[in-house]
C-alpha cells in the first residue's frame, strides 16, 4: 500500500496559487477562485494518479458532510460518489477506507475530481489486498462489513451457493450511492461478503432487482449465466441528471463474481419512478414474468418469452401497498394461492393465469411491527419458497448500518376459511440449533447461566399467558394476555398465543409465534450473548435453544 503525498500550497497576494507540487506517482491541479478561509470554499481539485495496484481506497468519514467525487479515465467518467469528508481541520483519522477494484485500469492514470478538503486526497491509498478490521456484529443477521445496507437483491441459487446481493452505500453509513453489494453462502446462515457488484453510472444509481439462472438460453448468453435485472434510477445521481427510471439488465457468466451491464434497457419509462423488478417462469403458459412497482399504490404485470421484449398485460392497485413488490405461489390443502407481498410485508392472496392477478384486495399482514422491510424470495430454489427481509436497524455507535433478517420459509395456513402466510426459520438453522434446557413455566421460575456466545432462542409453548416476564442478557421482556412489552415498547397481538419463539443475536430480537404466522422484531442495544435468562409467571413448557457459527 502506499499513501499520496501532502499538497503544498503557495498562495499571491489576490489568493492565487501559485506553486503545485507533484510527485512520480500523482500530479495535482487545482483551481481556487479566492484563498479560502475554511477547508471547503469555492474548492475545485483534480488528482491524477497512475493505478498501480488492484484497489484504490476512499477514505470515508462516516456521517460528515458529503462531497461529491468524480473519477475520470481519459476523460470517460467512470465512477461518481457522495463521500462523506472531515472538515473541522484536526486532521482526525478517517474511520474507514471504501475500496473500489481498479484492476481494468492498472498502468492508467486516472483523475480524480471534486469540491473537496486538501487533506483528502492526501488519505487515498493503493493496495493489491485490504483486511478490515474486525467488528462486533450479530451472529447469524448478515451486516455489510462497512457502510450502508438496506433491500436484499438478486436473490438466486446456483451450483451449490445462495447469492445475496444488497443495496448497498459503501461510502457512508446513511443512505447514499445506491449500488449492489454482494455476499455468497453454502447453507443460507453464513454468509461471506465479496467485492462490490453495481455501481452508479450515467443510467442512474443501482435500485433494487433480482437474480434467475438463464436456463433457457435467452439474450444469447449460455445456460448457466446468472442474469440480473435492476433499475437504473436516473436523476438520483449528478451523472443521470435529467434521465428517468429505466429497468436493466446485467449479466455474469463467473458465477457472480463480475456483472456485466448491457447497454439497452430491458423495460423502458412506464411512469416517472417505476422500480424494483422482480421476475419468474410461468411454466404454465411458458413465459416470464415481471412485477414492477409503478407508482403510488399501483403495479404492473408484464410478460416476455425471451426476457428482452416485454408487455405489461395487467396492473392493479392496492390500499397502502407500495414498492419492492413479490408474487409467488404456494399450496394450500392441495391447490395453488398465489401471494402477492409489497415492501413492508401486506400481502394479497388470489389466482393468476400469467396475464391477470385476481384478488379479493384483502390486505394481510407478515410483519406485525415496522422493522422488517422489502423481503424478497430466492430464485432457484425449487419448491422451497424462501425469504429475507432487509432489517431496518441504526446499529449506533458501528461502522454499518443495516441488517438482514433470518431467511425464512414460507407457506399457507389454513384456519377455518382464512388463510395466512407462515414464515418460519429455514430448515438449515432448524437442523443445526441445539437444547441446552427443558423447564415447566410458573411456580418458582426457570433460570438458566450460559458461558458461551451464542444465539439463543427461548421457546414458550404456554397454556396461559396472562403474566409472562423474562430477562435474557441484561434485556427484558413480557408478554401479557396479547401484548408484548420490549424496552419502551408495546406491541398489541391479533390473536391468543400458542406458542412463541425468541430468538436473540447481536442487536436485534426475532419474535415468532403460532407457527410463524405472527412475526414481531425489534431493534435492540446489546451486544451481548452470554449470561443469565430467568423466565417468570405463565403456565406450559418451554426450552433454551442454542445456535453457533
Amino acid at each position: 500500500m502506499y499513501l499520496a503525498f501532502p499538497l503544498r500550497f503557495v498562495y499571491d497576494i489576490n489568493g492565487r496559487i501559485a506553486e503545485v507540487r507533484s510527485t512520480k506517482q500523482f500530479v495535482w491541479h487545482l483551481c481556487i477562485k479566492k484563498k479560502p478561509n475554511s477547508l471547503m470554499e469555492d474548492t475545485m481539485m483534480e488528482y491524477s494518479m497512475e493505478m498501480k495496484q488492484k484497489y484504490l481506497g476512499i477514505p470515508v468519514y462516516a456521517e460528515e458532510q458529503e462531497e461529491m467525487l468524480e473519477i475520470f479515465d481519459g476523460g470517460e467518467k467512470i465512477f461518481e460518489f457522495q463521500v462523506p469528508v472531515c472538515q473541522d481541520g484536526t486532521g482526525r483519522k478517517c474511520d474507514y477506507y471504501s475500496y473500489l477494484n481498479i484492476e481494468k485500469y492498472r498502468g492508467r492514470t486516472l483523475v480524480l475530481r471534486g469540491n473537496l478538503p486538501e487533506g483528502f486526497f492526501g488519505e487515498i491509498c493503493q493496495t493489491d489486498s485490504y483486511a478490515q478490521e474486525p467488528l462486533t456484529r450479530p451472529l447469524i443477521h448478515f451486516t455489510a462489513q462497512r457502510g450502508w445496507i438496506n433491500d436484499p437483491n438478486g436473490l438466486v441459487y446456483h451450483n451449490g451457493r445462495y447469492h445475496l446481493f444488497f443495496q448497498y452505500n459503501p461510502m457512508n453509513t446513511r443512505w447514499q450511492n445506491m449500488s449492489w453489494g454482494h455476499a455468497i453462502g453454502k447453507d443460507l446462515l453464513h454468509f461471506e461478503q465479496v467485492e462490490d457488484a453495481l455501481y452508479p453510472d450515467e443510467h442512474g444509481t443501482m435500485y433494487s432487482g433480482c437474480g434467475l439462472v438463464n436456463e433457457r438460453g435467452m439474450l444469447n448468453l449460455p445456460k448457466n449465466a446468472l442474469l440480473f435485472y435492476y433499475t437504473a434510477a436516473g436523476g438520483m445521481n449528478e451523472w443521470s441528471k435529467g434521465k428517468e427510471f429505466t429497468q436493466r439488465i446485467a449479466y455474469s457468466t463467473d458465477e457472480g463474481e463480475t456483472l456485466v451491464k448491457l447497454p439497452e434497457e430491458a423495460v423502458g419509462v412506464i411512469e416517472q419512478d417505476s422500480r424494483d423488478p422482480k421476475i419468474f417462469w410461468h411454466e404454465e403458459t411458458q413465459a416470464y414474468i415481471m412485477v414492477l412497482w409503478l407508482c403510488g399504490n399501483k403495479f404492473g404485470f408484464l410478460r416476455s418469452e425471451n426476457l428482452k421484449e416485454w408487455n405489461m398485460t395487467d396492473s392493479i392497485e392496492l390500499a397502502e401497498a407500495w414498492e419492492c413488490p413479490d408474487l409467488f405461489c404456494l399450496e394450500c390443502g392441495g391447490e395453488p394461492v398465489w401471494v402477492f407481498m409489497s415492501a413492508d410485508g401486506f400481502y394479497y392472496l388470489g389466482q393468476f393465469d400469467g396475464y391477470h392477478f385476481r384478488t379479493d384486495g384483502v390486505q394481510k399482514k407478515a410483519y406485525i411491527t415496522g422493522l422488517p422491510y422489502a423481503a424478497q424470495t430466492y430464485s432457484g430454489t425449487a419448491d422451497r419458497i424462501i425469504s429475507v427481509p432487509w432489517l431496518r436497524t441504526h446499529n449506533a455507535g458501528k461502522l454499518y448500518t443495516g441488517m438482514m433478517g433470518l431467511p425464512r420459509e414460507l407457506h399457507l395456513e389454513k384456519r377455518g376459511e382464512d388463510i395466512r402466510l407462515a414464515l418460519l426459520p429455514v430448515r438449515e438453522y432448524e437442523e443445526t440449533k441445539e437444547t441446552a434446557a427443558e423447564f415447566a413455566l410458573g411456580g418458582e421460575g426457570f433460570s438458566l447461566e450460559t458461558a458461551e456466545d451464542a444465539v439463543t432462542e427461548i421457546v414458550l409453548e404456554p397454556s396461559e399467558c396472562k403474566n409472562i416476564s423474562m430477562k435474557f442478557f441484561h434485556q427484558e421482556l413480557a408478554i401479557r394476555d396479547r401484548m408484548i412489552f420490549c424496552k419502551e415498547e408495546r406491541t398489541s397481538l391479533p390473536e391468543e398465543i400458542k406458542d412463541i419463539h425468541i430468538l436473540i443475536d447481536r442487536g436485534v430480537l426475532e419474535i415468532y409465534a403460532n407457527n410463524g404466522t405472527l412475526n414481531v422484531y425489534y431493534e435492540t442495544d446489546s451486544d451481548v450473548l452470554r449470561g443469565k435468562i430467568e423466565i417468570k409467571g405463565g403456565k406450559g413448557t418451554g426450552k433454551i435453544c442454542t445456535w453457533k457459527p
